[in-house]
């Protein structure tokens, strides 16, 4: 059983913040090793978490002196008794920047595979996905959709002003209306009774449609609804999955759209406001820009 996380969890039936603290003491010690053999071996750590490292070749180490990684997870493996695997190779990995500041999030990465195909359609396992809006289960399917499409274009050119031009594809149609309502369900976790929720989100308008229709939910439901007016008032912002669905508030579909584009770009240092600005063709200029 693992119960790394939940033993620090507030409302753990079982937890105990001194278990939790003892875990991650451990974890960091592990890390710590298993970084210095792997810099030890020829090889530079990108990224360490709980469960994984990632690294690539050290620059000032020649090919043959570095020491195959299986090798070293071995050792690893064996001097902290518990097992360390070789996962995969990796063509690149994006690392997303904090939405509250510089550096890298270690929970919110994409990477290609090496040597692994894409399917007909989606990344398939020819991508890893960790943290983004594809890998978040509240993710409108054509979300999701559109999110694979704009990281494919990514590999196949390292190209932002491509993905960009793809990004616009895919928002023409939702603005021409003619993607499937079916394809913009949001589905969520219910957390709390309705009466609970402060703010007046679109999901709690959905649960108080969900209430005004009779089929009132509760904590640990789904609720899954369209948004279809997102400046209209109370019960008119969204219609829920199983009514008639005919239609959809594009701008807001676009804004989550413009979301998602956000994390596959903002690995190369593009943010929402820049993405905005190539969409419309425009430029932001500064005052220095004018100065001869």
């Amino acid at each position: 059983m693992s119960c790394f996380g939940y033993q620090g969890f507030s409302n753990a039936k079982f937890g105990r913040i001194e278990c939790h603290e003892s875990i991650n003491a451990f974890a960091r010690e592990i890390l710590l090793d298993a970084k210095a053999a792997l810099e030890d071996g020829g090889w530079r750590v990108l990224h360490g978490i709980v469960d994984s490292i990632g690294v690539t070749p050290a620059p000032d180490v020649p090919e043959p002196e570095r020491r195959p990684l299986d090798a070293i997870a071995a050792a690893v493996s064996e001097a902290a008794r518990i097992e360390l695997e070789y996962e995969d190779a990796f063509d690149w990995v994006a690392f997303c920047p904090r939405r509250d500041g510089d550096g890298g999030a270690l929970t919110r990465y994409f990477g290609r595979r090496r040597d692994v195909a894409y399917p007909a359609s989606g990344l398939g396992d020819a991508v890893k996905v960790r943290g983004i809006e594809a890998r978040q289960d509240d993710t409108p399917p054509w979300i999701a959709r559109l999110q694979a499409a704009l990281i494919r274009t990514l590999d196949e050119t390292h190209d932002a002003a491509a993905v960009v031009g793809t990004l616009r594809r895919w928002l023409g149609r939702v603005a021409d209306g003619a993607v499937d309502p079916e394809a913009l369900i949001v589905e969520q976790r219910v957390s709390k009774h309705v009466e609970q929720y402060r703010h007046e989100t679109v999901t709690v308008a959905a649960l108080k449609r969900a209430t005004w229709k009779d089929c009132a939910l509760a904590p640990g439901q789904q609720v899954r609804y369209v948004v279809v007016d997102d400046d209209a008032t109370g019960l008119g912002r969204v219609r829920l999955a199983h009514e008639s669905l005919s239609g959809y508030d594009g701008d807001w579909y676009r804004a989550e759209a413009i979301r998602a584009a956000e994390s596959v770009l903002s690995p190369l240092g593009m943010d929402r406001g820049e993405i905005r600005e190539r969409l419309s063709g425009t430029t932001a200029a500064t005052l220095d820009s004018y100065q001869s």
